[in-house]
């Protein structure tokens, strides 16, 4: 049975680090951010007995990391750790257990002593990793000083910046309560806010007399003074910095028929790092890509006092172009001056409603039963034959919906665009191929259209497919049961049969991009079960055992993933120094080890 794609999001469920930690007691407590963790006491590699409490009685926090040696994510971040470490050391203690049960004295020490490391560092004789249900290193946690988790996070840290503000936290002899953290605190801002009077003549027309502020949140970053193109602006200064926002705000008093207009350039990564214009706090329109100097009118529905908040919005992904908005005026327009503003606005199709379509002549809808709910939870019901190499869609959006933010992505090729960079006469159109079995070994396409921006939840699928024999793949794949019976069908949306029950198959065999197997046997052949085996990328190491059939098996991204063996089963002896690096496009390792 051919597998499925990864859908929107790609997971790998694997075991926990080591056996030792990784399946928790019964009567074991379960951790949660927010819950007081009890007392413990471990001993280091060079002989100190840590005990929390005492800790906690001479320093404001702690940072419990769980890791192990053999871990390179563990390894990439402790330079960091330790750079912050030593800038906080009088504040703040780092504990460093490795979930490791190898991990001796002797290793840690010389592990230690390689990095150059300072904080706390012993074996994880607590089952720390278990009472948190650790199912990948590293992983950090932050006790406040009232003993209370607030932080708890998987994956290593990319700077020591990011320590050093995870620190500030919970620093301080305003801390009264317990901060709960669902993330690494954002960068705070790195430049001044400039003075008003300076925005104000950065930003109004000639005559104007709006009152400009930067934002009172300290992690908003401010707008600042500079000179483009010949115009004194008002710039964003979180250039390069991902999950920031700068911003610039003013009030106006405004009748029903003037109009609030922002002119501005922008030079960002499209539909992701955005110019937001928020009216009363919400947001009424966006600007991403490459745009240069336009002016965009608002409206005014009413006679009322208008809250008017112009930002540039990173996420946490690329930074392309200049990565700058700048902002030449922000202007309260009326009468007739308005009116010409609202109608010089670039205008966008509007339809009814949110729909998808494939507009190619030879393209037929087509309708799924299956029994069994999988594709309808996974896909939804909005699926397409097209047997041409190029595949033609037509995406309509209703009023409420900003093409600059809605995002069209299409897992053929990984290609994402902001819906306003596929207008074409007065049309939102975009081309792309389809998989089959033959060509790729996977029987169908889809296009994910996200109307919002921000939010990947409120997600639209069309799912396509290039012939029949595709299609009749696809039904076996998804709605087979256990003993490979097909429980669903398909016919066309008007009611024709199909007019084959024939199966899509290669040439050749197919080898799937995110389909990784590390296969253990011994010298005679025969699999070896047990053997726990290292699955690592730059930020993160997780662990599988092998099966029965001697078999380590993940689904991922392709990518070159780092696998190590780790510990083989009592009997056995085989290399767990060698770190081997698979391939990139997925395929197969077969590792020989020695029974005794």
């Amino acid at each position: 049975m051919r597998k499925l794609k990864p859908i929107l999001a790609l997971v790998l469920l694997l075991a926990l680090c080591v056996s030792g930690a990784a399946f928790a007691e019964d009567d074991m407590l379960i951790y949660q951010v927010g819950d007081t963790i009890a007392d413990f006491t471990v001993t280091t590699y060079d002989g100190q007995t840590v005990t929390l409490s005492e800790v906690l009685q001479e320093k404001e926090a702690v940072l419990i990391n769980i890791w192990a040696t053999w871990c390179g994510p563990c390894r990439n971040e402790f330079p960091y750790m330790e750079e912050a470490y030593k800038e906080y050391a009088d504040r703040v203690e780092v504990i460093a257990l490795s979930c490791e049960e190898t991990d001796t004295a002797d290793v840690l020490s010389d592990f230690a002593a390689e990095l150059g490391l300072t904080f706390k560092i012993a074996q994880d004789t607590v089952d720390m990793a278990a009472q948190f249900e650790v199912v990948g290193i590293p992983t950090s946690i932050m006790v406040d000083r009232f003993g209370t988790i607030c932080f708890v996070e998987t994956g290593s840290m990319p700077d020591a910046d990011s320590f050093r503000r995870l620190f500030d936290a919970f620093l301080g002899e305003d801390y009264t309560e317990s901060v709960l953290l669902d993330g690494v605190p954002k960068p705070l801002p790195a430049v001044a806010a400039p003075d008003p009077a300076e925005l104000a003549a950065a930003l109004n027309v000639e005559g104007g007399t709006l009152t400009f502020t930067s934002s009172d949140d300290p992690y908003v970053w401010p707008m600042v003074i500079g000179e483009t193109d010949g115009r004194t602006v008002a710039f964003s200064s979180n250039i390069g910095v991902h999950d920031t926002v700068a911003s610039v705000s003013t009030t106006v008093t405004a009748k029903a028929g003037d109009a609030i207009a922002v002119t501005l350039k922008i030079s960002s990564e499209s539909g992701r790092d955005l110019m937001l214009m928020s009216v009363n706090g919400e947001t009424v329109k966006a600007f991403g890509g490459e745009d240069d100097w336009l002016t965009y009118a608002w409206a005014v529905p009413a006679d009322g006092d208008y809250e008017v908040t112009i930002s540039y919005a990173k996420d946490n992904m690329e930074s392309l172009g200049a990565d700058t908005l700048w902002v030449d005026s922000l202007a309260l327009l009326s009468g007739e001056e308005a009116a010409a503003a609202i109608a010089a606005t670039p205008a966008y199709p509007i339809a009814d409603e949110l729909a998808l379509r494939v507009v190619n002549e030879t393209a037929r809808q087509i309708v799924i039963n299956d029994p069994t709910g999988t594709i309808a939870a996974y896909f939804g019901d909005l699926m397409y034959l097209v047997p041409d190499e190029e595949v033609c869609f037509e995406i309509a959006l209703p009023a409420g919906v900003d093409p600059e933010t809605a995002l069209a992505y299409f897992d053929y090729d990984g290609s994402t665009y902001a819906l306003s960079d596929i207008l074409s006469d007065g049309k939102y159109i975009a081309f792309c191929g389809c998989d089959t079995v033959q060509e790729s070994g996977y029987s169908y396409s889809t296009l994910y259209l996200y109307p919002t921006h921000g939010n990947y939840e409120d997600v639209i699928c069309l799912l396509y497919f290039h012939d029949e024999e595709n299609v009749n793949s696809f039904v076996a794949e998804t709605t087979s049961d256990a003993e490979g019976n097909v429980l669903g069908s398909w016919m066309y949306a008007d009611g024709t049969a199909p007019s084959t029950d024939a199966l899509a198959t290669a040439d050749w065999e197919v080898s799937y991009a995110s389909d990784y197997v590390v296969k253990y046997t011994d010298q005679d052949g025969n699999p070896v079960e047990g053997v726990m085996c290292q699955v690592c990328d730059d930020s993160t190491c997780q662990v599988i055992v092998s099966d029965a059939d001697g078999i380590c098996a993940f689904t991922l991204p392709p990518y070159p993933w780092q696998i190590h063996t780790l510990r083989l089963p009592e009997g056995y002896e085989g290399d767990t120094e060698t770190v081997i690096i698979m391939p990139e496009e997925g395929g197969s390792v077969d590792i020989t080890l020695t029974k005794q």
